[in-house]
């Protein structure tokens, strides 16, 4: 007698054959959320890391250029006190490790100690080959530390270099503590999820299959995007808008903290610009800065004429010599507010000063409407006002200074088409200045 296969065991084969193929499932859905739990994690660590680093690059960039510009006066005339308290300044910044100032010959001139403890020692580690004969700066990165050189050239001549380390190990942790925060999150809400899988599962299969698409649509897609997104940054459009950021669960929160962070790295990002774009002594434009607004308006001109007007603080040295850099750096200062209160009193006159660097300033002037007054005409009135307001006397530190300027004159395009040559035009007629007796203006001449 063949043994029965009834309603109960075919009701129990159809339950065992459902809970196998349940088990089935929830092993799949188990191995594709963390598949895709891993995923999310590997792109939102590669972005991150991405940008953080972008980020230091550009600030190492600012920060050695920036330094090597201060250094170049300070380093010709070999004043250890300025270098070192410049060397200083620098290494209180974050996640700066060292800052060394070389020679031309890789020798350590200062390392920001108050003994100068590796003063006289060639650099030999393996970083330091390429940097001592570069002309240019340079970027190199050994394990956890990112280092960037900066020569220091006054003219043809290399006097030597600034090199700084940043350490990555604060990159790291960031890195790790974002990644883990995520992992929890995404650990959190696919926990969330899938136990809302296994009691669908128990219902019916298709409620199930129903909850996967919702877990699809309302978790993976929206992290993809938030991904697609991050890579956006990475590429950096700073200024883009992130999915999902209204929503009230935890990809809410995780999209606000990345809108948070793009937020952060966008002000970062305008600091930079700023730095690398001010001469910190007075504040006004740099060489960097007015070199690149000198070539944009040269390469939009519309016909209009504009003049460059070098000036050259007379007999600046002496002051540094005698009353020290202190004194100097306020008389600079104090030399680039009135410039720009003379180039403001002239009110047919758009003007921008910029320092070029130690004792050397310049300004961008054309006429605010060129149909009134003639160029010439103006720049002769702005060149009597700045001899006159700039040979005043001043008090710094309680004593009374009297300093005058040598202005050199170049107007576009009669004088030159390009920058360097209306450069050149506006140097050429300063120092004919010099040699004239100083202290007065002078419009450049081919002749």
């Amino acid at each position: 007698m063949k043994p029965r296969f009834g309603l109960q065991a075919r009701f129990l084969t159809l339950v065992s054959i459902a809970l196998l193929v349940s088990i089935i499932a929830l092993v799949i859905v188990l191995q594709r959320q963390w598949a895709m739990r891993e995923e999310v994690i590997g792109l939102s660590r590669e972005s991150i890391q991405t940008l953080v680093l972008d980020r230091l690059r550009d600030q190492a960039k600012a920060v050695g250029v920036n330094t090597a510009e201060a250094l170049v006066n300070p380093l010709y005339t070999f004043d250890l006190e300025r270098i070192g308290h410049i060397v200083r300044d620098v290494l209180v910044q974050p996640d700066v490790e060292y800052v060394n100032v070389y020679d031309a010959s890789g020798a350590i001139i200062h390392d920001g100690s108050d003994g100068i403890a590796s003063y006289g020692q060639v650099m030999a580690d393996p970083l330091a080959a390429k940097l001592i004969t570069s002309e240019s700066l340079v970027i190199q990165q050994d394990g956890d530390v990112f280092d960037v050189a900066s020569p220091i050239r006054i003219g043809e001549q290399q006097l030597g270099g600034v090199r700084i380390g940043y350490s990555l190990k604060s990159v790291r942790r960031y890195e790790d503590q974002a990644a883990v925060q995520l992992a929890s999150h995404l650990t959190e809400i696919g926990w969330r999820y899938l136990m809302g899988v296994v009691i669908l599962m128990g219902v019916a299969l298709a409620l199930g299959i129903i909850l996967s698409i919702v877990m699809q649509r309302s978790l993976i897609r929206p992290i993809r995007r938030l991904a697609e997104a991050a890579r956006e940054v990475e590429a950096g459009n700073l200024g883009m808008s992130f999915p999902g950021r209204d929503s009230s669960d935890e990809v809410g929160e995780l999209v606000r903290a990345f809108e948070q962070m793009t937020e952060g790295i966008a002000r970062r990002d305008r600091d930079i610009r700023r730095i690398a774009d001010t001469d910190p002594l007075t504040g006004l434009a740099n060489r960097r800065a007015f070199r690149e607004n000198l070539d944009s308006a040269i390469a939009q001109s519309d016909g209009r004429d504009f003049a460059l007007i070098l000036a050259d603080i007379d007999d600046f040295k002496p002051v540094n010599d005698n009353w020290g850099h202190d004194v100097g750096d306020k008389l600079l200062c104090r030399f680039a507010e009135r410039l720009r209160e003379v180039v403001n009193s002239i009110e047919e006159l758009e003007a921008k000063p910029a320092r070029l660097g130690g004792d050397e300033f310049i300004l961008f002037a054309r006429l605010v409407d060129a149909s009134t007054t003639p160029l010439g005409d103006v720049l002769d009135r702005l060149g009597r006002t700045l001899v006159d307001e700039l040979s005043r006397s001043t008090v710094i530190d309680g004593r009374s200074h009297t300093f005058s300027a040598s202005f050199g004159i170049a107007i576009f395009p009669g004088d030159g088409r390009n920058s360097a040559q209306l450069m050149k035009a506006a140097d050429v007629a300063m120092y004919a200045v010099k040699q004239a007796g100083k202290n007065r203006y002078k419009f450049y001449s081919a002749v």
